[in-house]
């Protein structure tokens, strides 16, 4: 349960739509649902909580289906933002809360979170970074910095960026409007970071990518693995987060390129030359070797992995664990296993496989020790409880 600043309902709710509307603009699209309020629009909004919390007075959650819309309501909710139509089945009563019927309810409600999280976020303490070449650098109106931060020659910073306290950003970095670099971030040297980015803590923005070319020196035994020099860089555009202790490398020429509003979760590797389109999701430890490519909206689930040169189409959904050594083509369809099939074959493999294995071992086993077929039949039909 989360504690804000007392507000209206209905004053909280318009600001709330306001400020995702903006958003959503500044993204490249989407409109703001718009919502009706049935209730007490004067109500006092105190809290924000999960629907099955128990709810003091004045607690805001939300509910997309009916069962958790009476959850809800019997933990005492004071406001629910709810889907259209779920409502008929909550009784009528003095315990009914305050009901905001809108088609989304889940994105009014990180709407809201929104405006808490911009008044309860601590805010960092300011301070001059330590700069190579001050005159080179070109800042934004309102940058900010954090303690211990250094900048190199040639960066150009836009307006109203936020430098988290520890970061470092190399020789002719750019970084786009409005974007928040966390603490311990590393910019490395000519990368390119779009508008109203996020890069969480703890990543790396071009590092050398991983590659060596093999000179095999037989008379001493050895096989050397001579480093490829990376000079290329990455290029990520406007709306992309990449999560904490992620890692970008940089291209062996060309860039390796995230583009607009692709979102990478905590521990993902992307390798050199990797291009990830549009709009993607990327899980947790999920990694894309040299030479990938992902398809826009794509999704990329936690461990799943793509081999060198691997391509995933347009709107495929590749699951945990997966490993994806081809090419998948586009659509949105879930591809599972190692090496990716379409998840309904993998699972049904699995099953198939789950069920019959004991009984294919068992089999060899009794064949082993048979002497006929006939004593073969007996043995493997003998199920051991006095059954066949």
């Amino acid at each position: 349960m989360l504690e804000i600043a007392p507000r209206p309902l209905g004053e909280l709710l318009a600001e709330a739509r306001e400020s995702l509307a903006r958003g959503l603009a500044a993204a490249g699209g989407g409109e703001a649902p718009a919502y009706t309020v049935a209730g007490d629009q004067d109500l006092t909004v105190r809290w924000l909580c999960a629907f099955k919390e128990k709810a003091p007075p004045g607690a805001l959650t939300f509910a997309v289906k009916a069962k958790y819309l009476a959850e809800a309501a019997a933990a005492g909710a004071s406001a629910v933002l709810t889907s259209p139509g779920l409502d008929a089945a909550l009784p009528e009563g003095p315990a009914r809360p305050s009901l905001v019927t809108t088609p989304d309810p889940r994105l009014l409600f990180v709407a809201v979170l929104e405006l808490a999280d911009r008044a309860l976020r601590p805010a960092f303490a300011q301070a001059e970074p330590f700069w190579k070449d001050r005159a080179s650098v070109e800042l934004g109106e309102g940058v900010a910095f954090g303690p211990g931060c250094y900048v190199g020659a040639g960066a150009r910073i836009g307006r109203g960026a936020r430098i988290g306290p520890g970061v470092i950003i190399e020789d002719e970095v750019t970084i786009g409007p409005g974007s928040e670099i966390h603490p311990r971030a590393i910019i490395r040297w000519r990368v390119r970071i779009g508008a109203r980015c996020i890069i969480q803590p703890g990543a790396v923005i071009g590092g050398d990518g991983f590659g060596y070319t093999q000179a095999p020196d037989p008379a001493a035994g050895r096989l050397i693995h001579y480093k490829n020099p990376h000079l290329g860089s990455v290029t990520i555009e406007d709306d992309v987060e990449i999560g904490a202790n992620t890692c970008v490398d940089r291209g062996l020429v060309a860039d390796t390129v995230i583009r607009r509003g692709t979102k990478l979760d905590n521990l993902v590797q992307v390798g050199h030359n990797c291009e990830i389109g549009r709009d993607c999701i990327l899980v947790s430890q999920a990694g894309a070797a040299g030479h990938s490519a992902i398809g826009d909206r794509a999704f990329i689930l936690g461990q799943a992995g793509l081999s060198h040169g691997a391509k995933v189409g347009a709107d495929a959904v590749i699951t945990g664990q997966t490993g994806v050594t081809g090419e998948i083509p586009p659509g949105r369809k879930a591809w599972g296993g190692t090496p990716s099939i379409p998840l309904d074959e993998e699972l049904k493999a699995q099953a198939l496989a789950r069920r019959f294995l004991p009984r294919l071992r068992a089999f060899l086993e009794h064949f082993r020790k048979s002497a006929s077929f006939e004593e073969l039949k007996e043995r493997f039909q003998d199920r051991g409880d006095g059954r066949k």
